[in-house]
């Protein structure tokens, strides 16, 4: 018996729907309409004789056979793109030392790494995490070759990631009004610090310092004990944490935008390689949020 062809175009249009979680979602990642990305799902289920998605009015998830199939549609379209990419582009390979804000969506920060790492092997990379005042400072005197970091408002037009800030507290504790709030921080200099101590003394809330972590990770930790509350991006809000609603006692704390930012001796190929990937995984989050 003859094996079955599995088409690339029909494999990518069957991981955009997996990974952005809807048909609509995935049209947009694809470049396809949403009728056009139906009619491919049906011709994979066609061409494998089972079905990969269970499609309601409401939900969509992927059968057994549709997680089967998707481990190994990773694989094919990565050996792709690599493949391509090997013949089409010029080879990438050197060393890089790059500097990540805490405040970087923490939740693909690994996803981002092991793309960068499989699409450009020959590439070494130094990666340091810290705040962006600091990375900047680093990327200035040198130190760092690139930087993922907060842009300033006159920055805009380069950031390639942007989300609400949100306060955030434990699940079913929030300070009484007339009481101090505790406040959960990042050491200073921190521009998230900053903001919240300005946003009490503006609302004349009284405060105090509950908690003060070396990393974000360590906010939220404190946080989801239930030790006080904090401004932080929205990627960075975790199961068991909750997200204060905006109002008189706590103002909207704006956006945070991130962009990649140069060295003056940083290598243009390797960090314009390093921009793609993050670029095109935060494509699929971003479009994922929508579609929520």
């Amino acid at each position: 018996m003859a094996s079955a062809n599995l088409d690339i175009d029909l494999l990518r249009s069957f991981a955009a729907v997996a990974d952005s979680g809807s048909f609509t979602a995935a049209a947009e990642l694809v470049a396809r309409t949403q009728s056009a990305v139906s009619v491919q799902i049906k011709r994979l289920e066609e061409v494998l004789g089972h079905k990969v998605f269970e499609r309601t009015s409401r939900s969509l998830a992927l059968t057994l056979a549709g997680e089967t199939l998707l481990g190994y549609a990773r694989r094919i379209l990565e050996l792709n793109d690599e493949s391509v990419r090997r013949i089409a582009e010029p080879p990438v390979a050197g060393m890089i030392s790059l500097g990540i804000t805490e405040y970087f969506v923490p939740t693909e920060l690994p996803r981002i790494l092991a793309r960068f790492a499989a699409a450009y092997p020959g590439v070494r990379l130094e990666v340091r995490m810290g705040i962006s005042r600091e990375l900047r400072g680093e990327l200035a005197a040198g130190a760092l070759d690139a930087a993922v970091l907060r842009l300033a408002p006159r920055e805009r037009a380069k950031a390639i990631w942007s989300e609400p800030l949100v306060w955030a507290a434990r699940e079913g504790a929030q300070p009484a009004r007339g009481e101090a709030v505790p406040l959960v921080l990042l050491p200073a200099p921190c521009w998230l610090r900053e903001h919240a101590l300005d946003s009490m003394k503006r609302l004349k809330r009284p405060w105090r310092l509950a908690f003060t972590g070396s990393s974000m990770a360590s906010v939220q930790a404190a946080v989801n004990a239930g030790l006080g509350i904090s401004i932080v991006p929205r990627s960075s809000v975790l199961p068991g944490m909750q997200i204060l609603p905006r109002g008189r006692d706590y103002p909207d704390p704006g956006r945070l935008d991130v962009g990649v930012m140069r060295g003056a001796r940083a290598r243009k190929d390797i960090v314009d390689a390093l921009e793609r990937v993050i670029r095109q995984t935060l494509d699929v989050l971003a479009v994922s949020r929508a579609a929520a």
